[in-house]
């Protein structure tokens, strides 16, 4: 079965077909709308995955922000705000007329790190850096996406209560691009 794995993030959206050996047979890529309005996300989403959809049985999504009930909430205004509630799965079975789920990119970086892992491990966490930051863990075997999407989700965490002002409004928060520079020496992203 071939899956339509699309990468959505605060730079690029990306897609790939995916074959059942987990080779990637075919990829795209744009960059993520500068205006962050719903439409513009749906217009970038049809342009990027109508080319690969017909060779595909089904879709995955990897996003940033929090995954809710299908739905993308965007908290932070540089990482894809505006978006707040946007029907992401709906919207991709709608675009491609093919099943489709959808996670955060941090919790499907996670699982796939567990599902290379020989051995008997069954705990595991992943800090995920990117253009925001976040992460996933593994417990008992099983993906941890807790109710609300939040599990792992470390990067809307109190890192310095007396720390920065994210661009969602809260101080101190890890995913801050402000606490990179202060307290790592670079900025995220």
């Amino acid at each position: 079965m071939t899956t339509l794995a699309i990468d959505i993030g605060g730079t690029k959206l990306a897609a790939a077909l995916i074959g059942a050996d987990g080779q990637i047979r075919d990829r795209r890529e744009l960059p993520t709308p500068a205006s962050q309005t719903p439409e513009a996300l749906r217009d970038a989403l049809s342009a990027l995955v109508s080319p690969l959809q017909a060779h595909a049985q089904r879709v995955a999504i990897a996003s940033t922000g929090i995954i809710r009930d299908g739905s993308l909430l965007a908290l932070n205004p540089h990482n894809l705000g505006g978006l707040l509630h946007f029907p992401l799965v709906k919207t991709l079975e709608q675009l491609t007329d093919l099943p489709t789920i959808a996670i955060n990119d941090a919790q499907a970086a996670a699982w796939a790190e567990y599902q290379a892992l020989e051995g008997d491990v069954t705990e595991m966490v992943v800090y995920h850096r990117s253009t925001g930051v976040g992460g996933g863990v593994v417990s008992g075997g099983k993906l941890l996406t807790g109710p609300g999407g939040l599990a792992g989700h470390i990067g809307h965490t109190l890192a310095d209560p007396h720390g920065p002002v994210c661009g969602c409004g809260r101080t101190g928060l890890r995913g801050s691009d402000c606490f990179w520079s202060r307290h790592c020496g670079g900025s995220a992203g």
